[in-house]
């Protein structure tokens, strides 16, 4: 069975080096997108509240890229195969895998600084969505 994390702290000081790097700079980008937000374990990884409700997780497990996964916690119904509505995502960042949840693979740092903006951009747009 996996390690079951507490706290992020306990996460990240389980991680690699370089995943570790990676997930900090995920988390620097939500930070920057919504300082507000409240950070804790959820489903074992960094998890990110707005007014009590889920709507980001990091997802640092296996061997690909480390990713946002945004969401609307558990309380609305998902279809996964109806059409996403979200119209904040201009540059087509998103990976869909459903109507109401989508993934963002965190770039390699040489595309990080160019695309941070527009990472920053979908974040603030996803958490305004109602």
């Amino acid at each position: 069975m996996p390690e079951r994390f507490a706290t992020v702290d306990e996460f990240l000081a389980a991680q690699p080096p370089q995943r570790r790097a990676d997930v900090e700079s995920l988390r620097a980008l939500v930070h920057e997108a919504e300082p507000s937000l409240t950070e804790i374990v959820k489903w074992n990884s960094p998890d990110y509240t707005l007014d009590g409700v889920d709507r980001l997780t990091i997802n640092a497990a296996g061997t690909g890229p480390v990713r946002l996964i945004l969401h609307f916690g558990t309380e609305r119904a998902e279809d996964k195969g109806a059409a996403p509505t979200f119209a904040g995502d201009p540059d087509g960042l998103l990976t869909w895998h459903s109507n109401i949840r989508a993934s963002l693979a965190l770039p390699d740092a040489a595309k990080l600084a160019g695309e941070r903006d527009a990472i920053v951009s979908v974040i603030r747009a996803w958490l305004a969505e109602a």
